[in-house]
């Protein structure tokens, strides 16, 4: 499942589940309509909490499972 999150200054959105990345893209340009050309949105995979019980990861050896993506230009941080 894939959650969506959409963040315009210090509003933020939850908006989901999703079965896919790609039905929450569907979404986004809609969404994104009624936030300022500054909202940034992020798509994340959820984990279910049995998977993280049965076999614990090493934190620094996964991967990020995130689509990040911003209407505005990046910005060096």
């Amino acid at each position: 499942m894939y959650l969506l999150t959409i963040r315009d200054g210090l509003v933020t959105r939850h908006i989901g589940p999703y079965t896919s990345p790609k039905q929450a893209v569907d979404d986004l340009d809609r969404l994104l309509a009624s936030f300022g050309e500054r909202a940034r949105w992020q798509i994340h995979e959820l984990e279910e909490p049995g998977s993280l019980l049965e076999k614990p990861m090493d934190p620094s050896a996964r991967e990020p499972q995130s689509l990040m993506g911003s209407s505005a230009s990046r910005v060096a941080a």
